[in-house]
């Protein structure tokens, strides 16, 4: 499995386009009728047709012709010309800005379908210049590429447009799931690498997010100098809401994984005569199983023990020890691709979104054990946000998740609400954690009362995440999800 794969929503790809795959969903009924869907789906099916026969010019060393050498007189008509020359240029460029297809920039509450539209836009289009990765994954990403750069072929060298070269070259359509703005490194790469690629390289952003554009990084820290990235964004993509009020995930008989056409071509003959006959294929009908346990106790840690039994089918439980990027990850209990690990283990050191994602490509099955109910303090801040970014990376890999919980999903968060959060914690008011001292010796600040009103700070963009997080646990809960 890959952090960066798209889930599968199609059995083959369909080059008409999105609308008919949608059609077809709702047609066998693993999608309800939505009107807030249909109208973003209109606008992917209308960027679809366009991309069709979009073809990009050249990156790079491709784009550059030699010049030619010029006469004497050429270059004195070439002065006398010089504003037909910039006249003529600036057509061209119009011109070259035109041809390509404006992006999506989708955004609205969570659960309400918008990484389903977007993977189904992907899946059904036929270029293979185009990819499709979680904000994280595209983050890390471009950090480790421009640290290469900065370190190797170009030490004296701006490395950013040698960065879009490069990506642009890969991709000239690109979905980023989840796009979010809350750290001043990211935001001051953004603001640069959007305009690169999209604005001198042609590249179509396709991207979900939970705020509109003009929200992202509000009140961050040097706000001002992302501002142009958010123009960006603005101006070459179709801005859509999608926020019908509903989140699916929440809703028990509605699953966006199990959303999938069956291939009839591929189908044992029983899953076939199941449906000439009007009844359920074997295949289709769904078992629900128990995958969140709590309260946290004996009986508890009994019946989980006897979950892992069974489902290791006889392997052997050993330790595992996962190294990359001259980091170690260790395992305490692993059955083939199965592991189980405390939320200590996972969620109370020192792990970032890297980790997680290597731990997601790397087994099918967490078993997360004793997770606390996070209490209004900061002393459960940073520990909220690595389970966040646990759960984001599990989700995005589609690995099957089973915990053990002090209590129910909706009371791990503090609520849901974001109550959580440091802010809004009386006894910490006006106060920075070292921490958050520490980020600020990091970025060089020196204004705490700035800080303080930065979301990396805040937590208002981690109420977003609650959110994510408490629905795509539910979700996860459901019938056939990690299958």
């Amino acid at each position: 499995m890959s952090a960066t794969a798209a889930p599968n929503l199609t059995a083959e790809l369909d080059p008409s386009g999105p609308m008919t795959v949608y059609n077809d969903l709702i047609a066998q009924g693993s999608l309800k009728e939505d009107d807030f869907q249909r109208t973003i789906i209109e606008t992917l099916q209308e960027m679809h047709d366009r991309l069709l026969t979009y073809t990009p010019e050249p990156i790079g060393a491709e784009a550059k012709e030699p010049e030619k050498e010029r006469g004497l007189f050429s270059k004195i008509s070439s002065i006398f010309n010089k504003k037909e020359e910039e006249r003529l240029a600036k057509e061209a460029e119009d011109a070259r800005r035109a041809a390509i297809p404006k992006g999506l920039y989708l955004y609205g509450s969570v659960g309400t379908g918008k990484t389903m539209l977007m993977d189904l836009f992907y899946n059904s289009l036929p270029r293979s210049d185009k990819k499709r990765i979680h904000y994280h994954s595209f983050m890390l990403q471009v950090h480790g590429r421009l640290h290469k750069l900065k370190t190797t072929t170009h030490q004296h060298e701006d490395p950013v447009p040698f960065l879009a070269d490069a990506l642009a070259m890969e991709s000239r359509v690109l979905c980023l799931d989840e796009f979010q703005v809350t750290d001043i490194a990211d935001a001051m790469i953004l603001r640069r690498l959007l305009e690169e690629l999209v604005v001198h390289r042609g590249v179509v952003l396709v991207t979900t997010s939970n705020r509109h554009p003009s929200e992202l990084y509000r009140n961050g820290i040097q706000r001002e100098s992302f501002l142009p990235g958010i123009a960006v964004l603005e101006d070459n993509c179709v801005v859509k809401c999608l926020d019908g009020g509903v989140d699916y995930r929440r809703e028990k008989k509605t699953y966006f994984q199990s959303a999938k056409p069956m291939d009839k071509s591929t189908a044992p003959k029983a899953v076939s005569d199941a449906e000439d006959a009007g009844t359920t294929p074997p295949q289709l009908a769904m078992i629900e199983e128990k995958r969140f346990f709590w309260p946290l106790g004996s009986d508890t840690k009994k019946e989980v023990d006897e979950y892992f039994t069974q489902i290791r089918n006889g392997n052997p439980v050993q330790e595992r020890k996962m190294r990359f990027l001259g980091r170690e990850l260790v395992l305490p209990h692993t059955a083939g691709k199965i592991a189980m690990c405390s939320f200590n283990e996972l969620c109370a050191k020192s792990l970032s979104a890297a980790d997680y994602l290597q731990l997601a490509e790397s087994i099918n099955t967490l078993i997360l054990t004793d997770i606390p109910k996070l209490q209004p303090s900061t002393l459960h801040r940073n520990e909220t946000r690595r389970l966040i970014t646990l759960i984001d990376a599990l989700y995005e890999s589609q690995v099957k998740l089973v915990c053990t919980a002090d209590g129910p999903i909706s009371e791990i968060f503090g609520g849901g609400s974001g109550a959580h959060l440091a802010d809004e914690d009386p006894s910490t008011m006006g106060q920075l954690t070292p921490a958050q001292r520490q980020m600020m010796d990091d970025l060089g600040l020196n204004d705490v009362s700035q800080v303080k009103k930065s979301p990396i700070f805040s937590g208002e963009e981690e109420k977003f995440a609650v959110q994510r997080a408490e629905s795509r646990l539910i979700e996860m809960q459901g019938p056939g999800w990690g299958l």
